[in-house]
C-alpha cells in the first residue's frame, strides 16, 4: 500500500543539536553550571564533581541499556575496567600517543560487549542480569590474576594529560577536560532517545512482539545498543585512568557496578538528564558514606559500605520509584494543570460577562487536514461529545466519500500470496493445530473463523512467526518463512494486529502509528545520535497523522495511547497496522469491543482496502460480519480445517454447523433439508 507524502513542504531541523527548545536550554544552563563550578567549589567539592563527570559517562550508557532497551545490566563495571586497563597499558607499556589510547580504550570495550552480547542478549530478564554479573567477575579475576595487566598492582607510571602543550593537573583542568565529553555525550544520548532507532527500542520494552510484527529486529537492535552502552563506559574508564593515575583491580569490583545502577535508579529510568543527576548525588552520598558507615560500625571499610548503597536503593525503590525524573515530570505536570485551571476559570469569568450571542472564539473556523490529498470530510462535524484527558472525542466515522490511498500489491490480483501448508502445531501430547493447508489470494479477504479454542490464534501467530510450527510450511511471497522472527515477515509487507491489544505505552497515538513507518525508515542508531534524520522523521509523523485524521482520531493524536478507550485503541492499532503499507493484513478479532458504529465503519474500511487490491485474512467472532465481508471463509474446530471456500457454501456446511451448534452431522443435514424445503 502505497501512501501520498504530506502536503506541503517538509520544514525540519536537521543536525548534532536537538530541535527541543527545552532541551537546548538545558545543555546550556549544564554548560554555564560547568563552566562556574570550578571557580565557586571547595577542594573536597571538586573532587566529587570530578568523579560525578566521570562516572555520568558509564551512567548515561547504562540509562540507554536499562530505561530504553529494558535490560537490565550488572556487569557495567566490567566495560569500565576493560576502557581503564586497555588506556593504561597503551600509555604505559606501549607508549601510545593520548588520544589513540583513549580511543583504543572505547573500541577495546565495545568490541568486548559486542563479543559478549552476541550469545548473551538472546538471553531475557533476570538471565541476562546473571550473565553481566558473572561477566563483571571474569573480568574482575582476569585483571587480578594476570600479570600482563600487573595483577593486584595494576598499571601505573603515565603521565597527564596535556591540551595545547598544557598540562591537566589539577581538579579544575581536569573537570573542564572531561566536561565537553559529557555534554556531547548527553546530547547524543538524547537525540537517540528522540530517534527512530530510539521509538523502536522503546517499543520493544512495552511490546517485543507488537515492535518485531512491524519490522523491528530487536535482537540485532538491542546488541547494538548493548555496545554502545560499553562505549559510554569505556571512556569513562579512559578518564577515571588518567585523574587516579593508576588502574587497579578494584575498579572491577562488583560494588562500581552497583554505584552505576543506583546512579540510574535514582536519576530514573530512561532518562538522560537523570543520570547526570544520579552520578552527583551517588558520588556525593559515597563520600558520606565513607564516614558514616564506620561511625555505625567500628572498623568497617570497604565492601560493608554496600550495606549504604542497598539501603539507598530500597528507600529509592520504595518512595520514589520513578526516580528524579518522575518526581521531576510529575511536579511540573501538576503545576502546568494549575496554570491551565486558573487560566480556564479566568476564561469562564471572562465569557459570562461577554454580551450574549458573541463569540470571538474563531469556533466557526474548522481546521481540515488532506490524507494523500484528499480532503477529510465532515471534520469538526460533532457537538456534544466524549472527553479522554480534557480532549473532546469525536465518535463520527470515516464515510465512503473518504478515498484511502492507492494499494499496490506484489503478485496479481487472484495469485497466491500466502500459502499454509500441513501446519502443526503440538504442545506434548496435545495437538492445537493439525495439518492445516490454504492459500490466500491476492487482493481478497479471506475470514478464519471457529468456536473458542479452535486453533485460529495459534495459527495466527504460526503465520507471523510469533510460534515456531512443529510441521509444516509457511510461504510469503514465494518465500519461506515459517520459524523466522516475526520481522522477517514485516520486512516483506505482512502486518497484523493482536487479539490481546499490544499498545506502545510509553508514547502517544501518534507515536504508536509512527512506529507502523518503521519499515519505512531508513535512519539507523549512528544517524539518530548525530540528528541526521530530520527530514524522514518529519515526513513519517505527518502521514502518520493524516492516517488518525482519516480515522477520526486526530483529535486524540498527542494524548497517551493507553488513556483511549478500548474501541480507539483497537482503532489506533489498525491505523498503525496501514501505515506500515502492507502487502497482506491479518486482523486478529479486529471488532472484539467495538461500538455498532465503530463495527460499520471498520466494516466500511476493510471492503475498501479490499476494492483497492489489500490482501486481508480476518480472524473474527461475528460469524455475520465475516461472511458478509469475506470472498472466502476457513473454517477451524479442534485446530482442524474442516471447510474452506465460498461464504454460501460454508455456512451450509454440515460440518461447521456441527462445530457451531453442537449437533450431529445427521442432524445437521436434516436442518439443511428442511431450510431448503421451506424455501
Amino acid at each position: 500500500m502505497t501512501l501520498s507524502k504530506p502536503a506541503g513542504a517538509v520544514r525540519s531541523r536537521t543536525g548534532f543539536w536537538p530541535n527541543n527548545r527545552a532541551t537546548i536550554i538545558g545543555v546550556g544552563i549544564l554548560a554555564l553550571i560547568i563552566l562556574i563550578v570550578p571557580f565557586t567549589a571547595s577542594s573536597s567539592m571538586m573532587n566529587i564533581a570530578v568523579f560525578s563527570m566521570i562516572f555520568a559517562l558509564p551512567a548515561i550508557g547504562l540509562s540507554l541499556l536499562m530505561g530504553l532497551a529494558g535490560q537490565v545490566s550488572l556487569g557495567q563495571a566490567a566495560f569500565f575496567a576493560i576502557g581503564a586497563y586497555t588506556h593504561a597499558i597503551l600509555l604505559q607499556k606501549f607508549e601510545v600517543h593520548g588520544v589513540l589510547a583513549a580511543v583504543g580504550g572505547v573500541v577495546a570495550a565495545m568490541l568486548a560487549a559486542l563479543l559478549v552480547g552476541l550469545p548473551m542478549l538472546r538471553l531475557r530478564g533476570h538471565y541476562l542480569a546473571l550473565a553481566t554479573l558473572g561477566l563483571g567477575f571474569i573480568v574482575m579475576i582476569a585483571v587480578r590474576e594476570w600479570e600482563f595487566t600487573g595483577r593486584t598492582t595494576g598499571i601505573y607510571g603515565y603521565g597527564r594529560p596535556e591540551v595545547f602543550g598544557i598540562p591537566i593537573d589539577n581538579n579544575g583542568l581536569f573537570f573542564w577536560f572531561v566536561a565537553p565529553f559529557v555534554l556531547i555525550g548527553l546530547v547524543l544520548a538524547l537525540n537517540l532517545t528522540r530517534s527512530r532507532a530510539g521509538r523502536a527500542l522503546s517499543a520493544v520494552n512495552d511490546s517485543e512482539l507488537a515492535a518485531e510484527s512491524l519490522g523491528v529486529n530487536t535482537y540485532a537492535l538491542r546488541v547494538k545498543v548493548f555496545t554502545l552502552s560499553a562505549g559510554f563506559a569505556g571512556l569513562g574508564g579512559v578518564f577515571y585512568a588518567y585523574q587516579v593515575q593508576i588502574v587497579s583491580p578494584q575498579v572491577a569490583e562488583f560494588h562500581v557496578s552497583v554505584e552505576l545502577l543506583l546512579m540510574v535508579v535514582i536519576g530514573g529510568l530512561g532518562s538522560v538528564w537523570g543520570a547526570i543527576a544520579g552520578a552527583f548525588i551517588v558520588e556525593l552520598l559515597s563520600e558520606g558514606l565513607r564516614d558514616l558507615i564506620p561511625a555505625i560500625i567500628p572498623g568497617a571499610t570497604g565492601e560493608v559500605q554496600l550495606i549504604g548503597y542497598g539501603l539507598v536503593l530500597i528507600l529509592v525503590i520504595l518512595l520514589l520509584p520513578g526516580g528524579l525524573y518522575q518526581a521531576a515530570l510529575t511536579t511540573w505536570g501538576a503545576a502546568r494543570r494549575g496554570i491551565r485551571s486558573r487560566r480556564q476559570a479566568s476564561d469562564a469569568a471572562a465569557s459570562a460577562a461577554a454580551p450574549d450571542g458573541t463569540d470571538d472564539s474563531g469556533a466557526g473556523d474548522v481546521p481540515t487536514r488532506a490524507f494523500g490529498g484528499i480532503p477529510d470530510v465532515g471534520a469538526g462535524a460533532a457537538s456534544s461529545t466524549p472527553t479522554v484527558a480534557g480532549v473532546e472525542q469525536t465518535t463520527d466515522a470515516p464515510t465512503d466519500e473518504v478515498t484511502l490511498p492507492v494499494v499496490s500489491t506484489p503478485v496479481a490480483t487472484g495469485e497466491p500470496i500466502l500459502e499454509v501448508r500441513g501446519l502443526t502445531k503440538r504442545y506434548g501430547g496435545v495437538v492445537a493445530v493439525d495439518d492445516v493447508s490454504f492459500s490466500v489470494p491476492a487482493g481478497r479477504i479471506m475470514g478464519l473463523i471457529g468456536p473458542n479454542g479452535a486453533g485460529k490464534t495459534t495459527c495466527f501467530n504460526m503465520i507471523t512467526g510469533a510460534i515456531t510450527p512443529t510441521a509444516g510450511t509457511v510461504t510469503f511471497l514465494g518465500r519461506e518463512i515459517q520459524g523466522r522472527k516475526p520481522h522477517v515477515g514485516a520486512e516483506r509487507g505482512l502486518t497484523r494486529t493482536f487479539q490481546n491489544l499490544q499498545v506502545f505505552s510509553s508514547t502517544d497515538v501518534v507515536g504508536n502509528v509512527y512506529m507502523g513507518r518503521y519499515r519505512k525508515g531508513r535512519a539507523g542508531i549512528l544517524r539518530g545520535m548525530f540528528g541526521l534524520q530530520g527530514r524522514e522523521q518529519y515526513t513519517h509523523e505527518q502521514i502518520a497523522r493524516d492516517i488518525l485524521d482519516s480515522m477520526r482520531l486526530g483529535d486524540v493524536a498527542q494524548l497517551a495511547a493507553g488513556d483511549l478507550p478500548f474501541g480507539r485503541q483497537r482503532m489506533m492499532e489498525v491505523c498503525r497496522a496501514l501505515a506500515a503499507e502492507p502487502a497482506l493484513l491479518l486482523l486478529d478479532e479486529p471488532m472484539a469491543g467495538l461500538s455498532g458504529r465503530e463495527r460499520e465503519m471498520l466494516a466500511g474500511l476493510l471492503r475498501r482496502l479490499r476494492d483497492a487490491g489489500l490482501t486481508i485474512v480476518l480472524v473474527e467472532h461475528d460469524v455475520a460480519q465475516v461472511m458478509a465481508l469475506a470472498d472466502s471463509v476457513a473454517v477451524l474446530d479442534d485446530g482442524v480445517l474442516i471447510a474452506h471456500g465460498g461464504p454460501e457454501a460454508v455456512r451450509n456446511d454440515p460440518a461447521v454447523i456441527v462445530a457451531y451448534l453442537g449437533t450431529d452431522a445427521e442432524e445437521a443435514e436434516a436442518e439443511l433439508k428442511e431450510l431448503e424445503e421451506q424455501g
